[in-house]
């Protein structure tokens, strides 16, 4: 047999092979040492372990679990950094009331001045002593004040006082009375608080004597932004008392207190000026003062200025004195103002040339101010303010207490406006419109925001609050009267049918995150009162007066608002919420508007001293007709709590009658006959969206209602059919009902839909998917689905206006141009490339700009993210011209930041922090930059330089608020969430100031990456089944 065959035996077998071939020749197999068979055992049982390992630290499920410890691990830090901070002393004691200020003011705006941008400042108050005190407590903010610059005085008068009897015969026993009293005289006036309320006796001055009183002590405690002036003796009780201040300070570069700010002029040449923003509390950065809006008080003003220049205050000028020893210098002393709160007070330093109103009714006057250049920009403003003016007295039935009003157009301004008394300070790009100009978007825009500061002279500074919590009522207040001035002066723009789009969706959004906070809060440090002016404060109040303003009637709630201003007309008290509940219930319970068992208080407090807000299930009995309500808190997470509200309850169906119900602090009501017993009618809750909250129903009802819209939406109120759209997407979002329902509803518009509203509400909830599936490979399918939805409306309007066109199909156009654009559909593309083009090739492009108004932001933006260098370069050199509007400068901040070119990006943030563009537009820059490359580059760049930012921003509120609000709230995904929270152990510190908006910004990013795990596969197998 062959070798190795059966019967070869062991030793014939090494005989044929030698030991060398057995080891070096393997044919077939593999022969180890036992050693080595045991090393090698022992190295794979130990990567086996090492791969355990590995996996537990970095596999899918380790990574998981340190996003979830992440989440945790910043919410933990945020909310460490609101709760460890003490609670801050920050009120007033009440034992002392401010009577009169007189203030001298000497500002340096003189480049050539070692002193330049300061001012020096002497300050009196006349204060009422209302209970025995040795300790005068005053609100001061970083400003330099030493004992030998303060006295404190009284004044003696001796006075002759005689009875003025009311009756016919006088005793002849009657003697005047000789006696010593405190007062105080300015100017050879004497100011005195009677207290002899029924005027029963007269009283001549025949002497006084002013008496210096002895300080002990004169400390700040810094913590608390207090001025704390220690007396020797006692003050006493109803005695008038001088406080005397001198100080010197600087004149800021911050946007707060008394700031600086400067212009070009047509020359190109930098033009100073020196304003103020007092409001919340900035006036005790610029003086002494009792600085809270309880503590109203007249103010005489006199500020000094060059001849040359202008001053402005809330007071007409009174007269104008030369200054001795000055030449070139004057005193402009302006009239004694009414008594008003310290953030009202307000005057400005400029060279600003002026419009006067040219109307002969009785009233006041009114000036608009503002660059030579920027008048004849001013002219639609002037004119609109007048008519409002006119329509607020009326409505209100209340004349406008002054005699003259000054609009400002400031060239930086941290905000829209503020509606001082008799002085109201805008953004130039918030009173300014180009002449000739017929674009409804800034009409709209400056309509608005003059009707909401004018409607402030009467809620807010006639009738004032006590205290800031109960801000959210003037603001609220302020911003419904603009909606109702705009309703009624301007009907062709039909702005009563997006009310809800424009304001309070923005509430919505915010109101349901966890973060969210109650209208009216209780305030225990001040760094919470500088960010009151929140979406949630504003948004939130306006829509709670508009449902108030529904429930009550427009009749009966305008009765109520009268009442309620004339109640304290001439009085000037400050007052807080309680009063206007009383006022409007008053004038309610005569009307019968409300159950017998409902109060104005009961039903708003629910509403006011409650965060978030409700949504209602409305669970019909097809058979009986009848729909069980139930109301629960929609909030973040769905989070069950016990919270209840008073809601007032509207419905309707295919019938076309409203009815009326309520469910008063209760789960849930059964209301019956919603429809005839077998009617399969749909069902629609909280018609106009009168009501904030939101509303689910029953499966087979959100079909009927779907099949209603596609039959005829017209059947449905135009609000209302917003409404559903929003509804939909933010329930479905919250995982109470499916995404197929908002998505299919989305379906009509495309053939049946012509009003904008719908159209804007469901683009705007389709963008925040998109900007969510960016990340995923699902972006295609849902652009492929946009695009089909809005294509053909989009080839029906075209990108040219039509003559006689409506309002509404020049704001949907102008919609749909924008999302045409941003999903790259080729048509607006090609348009978009040929507009930015055509305005590059112009002769004179700083004065030439072809694009119509409402376009640019769109063809900018596209100009620039499908461009070059050369396209950047072109339109970052169009803001360095004077001639630019300030329209046309928004505009092209918030476009430059388009470009999905990183090294671009960088070089955008790096020009923003070198002082080439001013404070009040920074905020711009980073909400531009809000797109998936601008996040990253952004973001990298905001950690790489964030001692750069901080120390330029630290005390402008207003860019570390957008920084958060506007691009931070923007990260998406896991790794951004992980990079957050390392930026912020970093920075803890320096972010404690914006720790709030850090939180919701972190809420906001939980939702998103959260989205991903409830939500991505169903509407991925949604866009795939309805794919055509």
């Amino acid at each position: 047999m062959g070798r190795g065959g059966v019967g070869s035996t062991r030793s014939e077998f090494l005989a044929e092979e030698s030991i060398d071939d057995i080891r070096y020749h393997r044919n077939g197999g593999c022969f180890v040492t036992t050693k080595r068979a045991i090393s090698f055992v022992l190295i794979a049982v130990l990567s086996l372990l090492l791969v355990v390992i590995l996996m537990y630290y970095y596999g899918p499920n380790r990574k998981l679990e340190e996003l979830r410890d992440d989440m945790k691990d910043i919410e933990e830090l945020i909310n460490k950094t609101i709760n460890e901070e003490t609670e801050e002393n920050i009120r007033l004691p009440t034992t002392l009331k401010p009577v009169h200020y007189r203030i001298r003011i000497f500002p340096i705006l003189d480049e050539f001045s070692p002193d330049n941008f300061t001012y020096t400042a002497d300050v009196k108050i006349v204060v009422r002593c209302l209970s025995k005190t040795n300790k005068i407590i005053l609100n001061v903010d970083d400003l330099d004040i030493t004992e030998h610059n303060v006295t404190v005085s009284t004044l003696k008068t001796t006075i002759l006082r005689y009875e003025n009897l009311a009756k016919e015969e006088e005793s002849d026993n009657d003697q005047p009375e000789i006696y010593q009293k405190n007062s105080t005289l300015h100017n050879n006036t004497i100011i005195v608080v009677d207290n002899n309320e029924d005027n029963s006796t007269d009283e001549i001055l025949i002497g006084a004597e002013s008496t210096q009183l002895v300080i002990q002590e004169v400390y700040k405690e810094e913590e608390n932004f207090k001025l704390i002036i220690v007396m020797r003796n006692l003050l006493e009780v109803d005695h008038n008392y001088t406080i005397n201040i001198k100080l010197t300070s600087n004149i800021t570069n911050n946007l707060a207190g008394f700031y600086r700010t400067s212009y070009k002029d047509l020359n190109g040449q930098s033009r100073w000026i020196a304003t103020t923003n007092f409001q919340p509390i900035g006036a005790r950065r610029v003086f002494p003062c009792f600085d809270e809006p309880n503590f109203k008080s007249q103010f005489e003003i006199t500020i000094a200025r060059r001849t040359n220049m202008t001053v402005l205050s809330n007071m007409p000028l009174r007269e104008t004195e030369p200054i001795t020893n000055a030449p070139g210098w004057v005193w402009d002393h302006f009239e004694t103002s009414l008594p008003m709160s310290t953030y009202l007070v307000a005057f400005t330093i400029c060279d600003f040339h002026n419009l006067r109103s040219t109307s002969t009714a009785a009233g006041p006057v009114i000036n608009i101010w503002a660059p030579q250049r920027d008048l004849p920009r001013a002219r639609y403003a002037l004119e609109a303010a007048q008519s409002i003016l006119v329509f607020l007295e009326d409505y209100l039935g209340i004349k406008y207490p002054l005699s003259k009003i000054d609009l400002l157009a400031v060239p930086n301004f941290p905000r829209g406006a503020m509606g001082s008394w008799g002085i109201l300070s805008f953004r130039k790009s918030a009173i300014l419109l180009e002449e000739y100009s017929r674009n409804w978007e800034i009409k709209q825009h400056i309509f608005i925001k003059l009707a909401h500061e004018l409607a402030h002279q009467w809620f807010g500074n006639l009738v004032t609050m006590k205290w800031w919590n109960d801000l959210w009522l003037n603001e609220g207040i302020g911003s419904f009267m603009a909606e109702v001035v705009q309703s009624s002066l301007k009907p062709r723009w039909q702005t009563s049918n997006d009310f809800p789009l424009r304001v309070m969706y923005k509430s919505f959004n915010l109101d349901s995150l966890k973060s969210t906070h109650p209208i009216q809060t209780d305030f225990t440090k001040t760094v919470q009162i500088e960010q009151i002016y929140d979406t949630i404060i504003q948004s939130k109040a306006t829509s709670l007066i508009r449902m108030l303003n529904y429930t009550l009637t427009r009749p009966v709630f305008r009765q109520g608002l009268q009442y309620y201003l004339k109640s304290f007309y001439r009085s000037f008290k400050s007052t807080d919420q309680n009063t206007l509940w009383k006022s409007l219930t008053d004038i309610a319970k005569n009307h019968s508007v409300l159950p017998a068992d409902v109060t104005v208080k009961t039903f708003m407090e629910s509403w006011t001293k409650q965060k978030g807000y409700p949504y209602l299930t409305v669970d019909r009995n097809y058979e009986n007709g009848e729909a069980i309500i139930t109301q629960q808190i929609f909030i973040q997470d769905n989070i069950n709590n016990n919270t209840l509200w008073y809601i007032p309850l509207s419905y309707t169906t295919t019938n076309d009658v409203i009815k009326y119900a309520w469910l008063k602090n209760q789960r849930n009501i059964t209301l019956a006959n919603i429809t005839e017993n077998g009617n399969s009618s749909w069902v629609l809750f909280n018609v106009d969206q009168a009501g904030y909250f939101r509303v689910n129903y029953d499966i087979y009802n959100w079909k009927l209602l779907i099949q209603q819209l596609f039959h005829n939406p017209g059947e449905i109120p135009v609000a209302s059919r917003g409404q559903l759209i929003d509804d939909a997407f933010e329930l479905a979002q919250m995982d109470i009902i499916n995404y197929s329902i908002p998505l299919s509803l989305t379906k009509y518009l495309t053939r049946k839909e012509s009003n904008y509203s719908p159209w804007l509400t469901a683009l705007n909830s389709l963008a925040e998917i998109r900007f969510i599936i960016n990340n995923y490979e699902y972006t295609g399918a849902f652009e492929k689905y946009m695009t089909n939805l809005i294509k053909y409306k989009f080839d029906s309007l075209g990108t040219k206006e039509k003559n006689n066109e409506s309002q509404n199909d020049k704001i949907l156009r102008w919609k749909l141009i924008q999302v045409a654009c941003e999903l790259r559909f080729e048509s607006c593309l090609k348009w978009a490339q040929s507009e930015f083009s055509t305005w590059m090739e112009q002769a004179d492009p700083d004065n030439k700009n072809p694009i119509p108004y409402e376009y640019r932001s769109t063809v900018e933006c596209i100009g620039i993210k499908i461009g070059s260098l050369k396209e950047w370069d072109f339109l970052w050199n169009r803001t360095l011209s004077p001639q630019i509007s300030t329209a046309d400068l928004k505009t092209a901040y918030l476009s430059l930041g388009c470009t999905h070119d990183p090294w671009l990006i960088n070089r955008y943030l790096e020009l923003s922090l070198s002082g080439n563009i001013t404070l009040e537009y920074i905020p711009y820059v980073w909400e531009s930059i809000n797109h998936l490359v601008g996040i990253r580059t952004g973001f990298h760049f905001l950690r790489l330089n964030w001692e750069r930012v901080y120390k330029t921003y630290e005390d402008v509120y207003l860019v570390l608020n957008s920084i958060c609000q506007d691009f931070l709230a923007y990260l998406s995904t896991e790794i951004d969430l992980q990079d957050l929270t390392q930026f912020y152990k970093l920075h803890q510190k320096d972010l404690k100031s914006v720790a709030s908006l850090m939180q919701a910004a972190v809420d906001a990013i939980k939702i998103r990456i959260s989205w991903r795990e409830r939500h991505l596969n169903s509407v991925a197998e949604w866009l795939n089944v309805n794919e055509n």
